[in-house]
């Protein structure tokens, strides 16, 4: 679900690839919306995953209607964000009403100050990044994952806090394991995905102290794995792994590193979305993808890569 909810991530971050271009910021628009038709009418599916997605989404769409940027817009865009930030609020009613009646749903009484209110990322990391160097990361061993799901959720549940816990505990054993530089595909993004919760629940300072007294900083961590998802960026594409791919490039732009700036890769992740707004098995790997991918075509994405010109 989280690969259909980063449709609602391709207007804001996404927006920037095409600041003078209105009709590509409009097909944007279109596929937001879309996504949010398929969420409304399948609302009683919804999880806290896809619930911290809205709240990211609600958050973001606002700030993206009052950026300057924004002013030099069409009023046919402009309108449509407007649209987008109301329909995306009443999903967000409706969708945590139905998480909340769930009596029986222990997953989001562990995570329910997860998703209490919007979250606004890019205030931030407003400032703009780029990578000074992406170093050569030796190939995935394809050894066992660093860490399971459930141990990522501790460690988020620790930064949250709850009853037993105070808000922003970064534990040694959670600091080691989310960030072990030897993660791979999902285990990467949400180690930069605990690092950004961290930095918006406000537990910067936590956050800094325990890394400072590992001999790293957090500027460093995020430099170091999000140079990493740049690089495997062309061999997650090559193995049709759509769903990774989309959400390593949305990792990127949270944290709002340039070189996941590019048309190109939006483009071809709104080429995945079927007429539901969402995706469906076949949508994962569609059997004209060689071809349907022309304009980026995947020798030629790699070498953008390698070369720095993604």
């Amino acid at each position: 679900m989280w690969y259909c909810l980063a449709f609602l991530l391709l207007l804001p971050y996404s927006s920037q690839s095409f600041p003078d271009n209105f009709s590509d910021i409009n097909k944007i628009c279109v596929a937001v919306d879309d996504v949010l038709s398929w969420a409304k009418a399948h609302h009683y599916l919804l999880i806290v995953d896809f619930m911290f997605s809205i709240r990211v989404a609600q958050g973001e769409l606002e700030m993206l209607s009052k950026d300057p940027l924004a002013a030099s817009w069409s009023q046919d865009v402009v309108t449509h964000i407007k649209l987008l930030r109301n329909k995306v609020d009443r999903l967000a009613e409706l969708a945590l009403s139905d998480i909340q009646g769930d009596d029986e749903d222990e997953y989001y009484k562990q995570f329910e100050r997860l998703i209490e209110k919007k979250y606004y990322i890019s205030s931030y990391f407003a400032a703009e990044r780029r990578l000074t160097s992406v170093p050569r990361f030796p190939a995935p061993s394809g050894n066992e994952p660093t860490f399971s799901e459930q141990q990522s959720d501790g460690c988020m549940r620790e930064v949250l806090g709850n009853s037993d816990t105070p808000v922003c505990t970064i534990s040694r054993e959670c600091f080691l394991q989310m960030t072990n530089r030897e993660s791979e595909d999902y285990q990467l993004t949400h180690q930069l995905l605990y690092i950004i919760l961290a930095q918006v629940r406000g537990c910067s300072r936590e956050l800094d102290k325990v890394a400072q007294s590992h001999g790293t900083s957090v500027s460093s961590l995020e430099d170091t794995f999000t140079a990493k998802i740049l690089q495997r960026l062309s061999s997650v594409l090559e193995s049709g792994r759509y769903d990774l791919f989309t959400e390593m490039v949305m990792i990127g732009q949270m944290l709002n590193y340039k070189e996941f700036y590019r048309p190109k890769v939006t483009e071809l992740i709104i080429l995945w979305q079927d007429t539901t707004g969402c995706y469906n098995d076949e949508s994962y790997a569609p059997p004209d993808v060689k071809n349907q991918t022309n304009f980026i075509g995947r020798k030629l994405f790699a070498d953008e890569i390698v070369d720095g010109k993604f």
